[in-house]
């Protein structure tokens, strides 16, 4: 739950934050998504993220900082928010609206140092909003992220037994399992 006395401000993103909004990318995956049992090593995500020597680092915070620069524009049906403590970008979100008008939450995460106090849900509700209450929205979690997913169904979502399909979810010759969660509109 939201602690009082920990000020966070949750901003639309700028594309002066890509590089900072990289970093929480490339912790949090390293964090959440390594998986030793389908082969998902924490070497290899951080060579599909970042590169064998980092190569991969410079290209990824310019695509960030053009998606910022089209968000910011209004050039794209998407938007970009960051939660900031302390002068600090310490999570992310990326609602969008997917092809036939599908509302997603997109990326939702928040550096592991800062679980537990909040900030999950102030974005998640800063999401939601951009989305508008009559929305359905959809997202796509890792089977195996139990915190994830506990997360959103105290949030609404529930379950909707369909496969989540996300490009992004394919590392190396290995594919996060995905399931999608929904949470229905409120008229």
């Amino acid at each position: 739950m939201t602690d009082p006395d920990f000020l966070v401000t949750i901003r639309p993103a700028v594309p002066e934050d890509a590089e900072d909004v990289s970093n929480v990318n490339v912790v949090t995956w390293l964090a959440t998504y390594p998986n030793d049992e389908l082969g998902i090593t924490a070497e290899l995500l951080r060579q599909h993220l970042e590169g064998a020597a980092g190569e991969r680092t410079a290209g990824r915070i310019a695509r960030i900082r053009r998606a910022l620069e089209e968000s910011a524009a209004g050039g794209s049906p998407s938007a970009d928010f960051v939660a900031v403590r302390a002068g600090r970008i310490v999570g992310y979100t990326h609602p969008r609206i997917m092809g036939q008008e599908r509302h997603r939450v997109g990326a939702l995460y928040v550096l592991p140092a800062f679980h537990g106090r909040g900030i999950g849900h102030l974005l998640l509700e800063r999401n939601l909003a951009w989305h508008g209450d009559g929305q359905d929205v959809y997202l796509n979690v890792a089977t195996y992220n139990e915190r994830a997913r506990r997360f959103y169904e105290r949030h609404g979502f529930a379950l909707t037994g369909a496969e989540g399909h996300d490009e992004v979810a394919t590392i190396g010759n290995v594919r996060i399992p995905e399931i999608e969660m929904l949470r229905r509109g409120r008229s």
